[in-house]
Parts: C-alpha cells; structure tokens; sequence
C-alpha cells in the first residue's frame, strides 16, 4: 500500500514539476518576441529601450546599427544597401531583457521610429544619457568656455615654432571641460592627426608592462583638424569625470598627420582637482 502511494506523490510531483516548466518556458518566449523593424538606404530609423544598451549583434552587415552619440538607450539603424533579404538584429539591455528584431528592407518605412515594447507607456523624457548633461548642454558650456579670456593654467609645451597651453579645467555636473590652445607661429599650417588623453603610470618598473587608460571625449568643440600657419585654434574637451591616484599622471598627445611635429604634456592630479566651477 504505501508503495502505491509513494508512486502517486511522485507522479504528481513530475506533473506539477513540468507544468511549472512549460508556464516558465512560456514566459520566457513571451518574453523573447520579435518584433519588426523596417530599414531604408538614405534615413535612419531609431529604436528606444527603456534601460541602457549593453549589446548589439547585427545578422547581416546589411545592416549598419550604432548607439546614438552621447545616448546609452536609442539605437540608430540603417541600411548599407539597398534591397537587402531579412535578416535580424539582436539587442541586450542592462536590465537582462533579450531584444530580437526581424529587419526588412523598405524604401519608405512606415515608421522611422520604434519604442520597445518595455516602454509602452513612456514617461515624457526616456532618453538616459551618459551624463546628467545633455549633448547641447555640453555643447553651450564649451562654446562658453572657449571664449573665457581667463587663463587659469599655465601648463603647456612647444617646438618648432608650436605651442599647446592648457588654459583651463572646468567641471559642470560629472563632466570636465578642458580648454586648449594650439598656437602655429609657422609657415606651414599644421594638420592635427589624434589628441588623446592617457593616465599613466608615473614609474614604469622594470620587465613589467605600464598601465595605460585612454580616456574618449564626450564631445569636442572647435576646430580639431588643422592650425593654419600664424593662426591660432582654442578646443574644448569634455571627458567624464575623474581624478588620478597619486602613482599616476594625464598625459595629453598630439600629433601632426603625416609630419613630425609631435607634443607630449603631463598634467597632474593637483592641476586636475582645481577645476573651476561652472555655475
């Protein structure tokens, strides 16, 4: 008798077990949806998630897909050619949601804007950003800063009739803003290939590799491209905030595009910790 029961407890609970199973499989496909997404050859369409984008996997190089600049939830798509065959693009959110899209080609897309199915009643600003400024925001401050005549600094290097000088560093929020001249008392006019920012090692011991952290702008203003001969050029950087233990140092490179003249200039963690106030 008891054997007989034992069975009967067991087999109910495989029976609730797999029911438990396919209610859990099909939350999990409900959850993993595609959704149609329509793409043309000279207009982007966009895609708005509801938390950050962490991943983006493209079926075809048909498709171009990038995050939009200084946005970490929108997604821009578009087609590298014209009448391509479907293919899909797979996107993962911070959140844990995993995104398929089915991508048609089409030369007028019903819509050029899709909101995700996870914001379906979307609160009135749902752009996240990489900082608490916005991309315009950034861009006024620095218009500002560039034509502040103050020279809070005075860090700068020079050669062969160059000069770069740190002007200034500024903070707003959890972006710094730092504002460069670039003075050609040459002739020649001077093409800039990179400016980049690094931290640095200050020592670099012996048989061991130096850390080396490039640090990308959030957005720059002003002329980047070329110093013209017996001009001058003033750029602002806005990079996210940081400061520098005490080991290391920023370093600033730039070099001229297909010449020589090259520039290297430390800036230390006192100098960076001045920053001024942008009210």
């Amino acid at each position: 008798m008891q054997y007989y029961l034992n069975n009967l407890i067991t087999r109910f609970l495989l029976g609730w077990c797999l029911v438990v199973a396919l209610a859990l499989n099909a939350k999990c496909q409900s959850n993993m949806e595609t959704q149609n997404v329509e793409v043309t050859f000279n207009k982007t369409s966009t895609i708005v998630f509801a938390a950050v984008i962490k991943s983006v996997d493209r079926g075809s190089r048909d498709v171009l897909a990038q995050k939009a600049k200084g946005v970490e939830n929108v997604l821009q798509v578009k087609a590298a050619r014209r009448d391509f065959p479907q293919t899909n693009l797979t996107v993962i959110t911070a959140d844990g949601v995993l995104h398929h899209f089915t991508v048609n080609y089409s030369e007028q897309p019903t819509s050029l804007t899709m909101v995700t199915d996870q914001l379906a009643d979307p609160p009135v600003d749902p752009l996240i950003f990489q900082s608490a400024l916005t991309e315009t925001d950034i861009e006024n401050y620095s218009a500002g800063i560039a034509k502040d005549k103050r020279r809070i600094l005075g860090v700068s290097e020079s050669g062969n009739k160059m000069v770069i000088t740190l002007l200034g560093i500024y903070i707003k929020s959890d972006v710094m803003f730092y504002h460069f001249r670039i003075v050609n008392r040459s002739n020649i006019d001077y093409d800039i290939d990179f400016l980049k920012f690094y931290i640095r090692d200050k020592a670099r011991i012996k048989r061991t590799a130096s850390q080396e952290i490039e640090i990308r702008p959030l957005h720059i203003y002003g002329n980047d491209k070329e110093v013209k001969g017996n001009s001058s050029t003033d750029i602002v950087y806005a990079l996210q905030k940081f400061t520098i233990p005490e080991a290391k140092y920023l370093q600033v490179e730039l070099f001229e595009q297909n010449g020589g003249r090259h520039f290297n200039m430390n800036i230390k963690n006192r100098t960076i910790v001045n920053a001024r106030l942008l009210e």
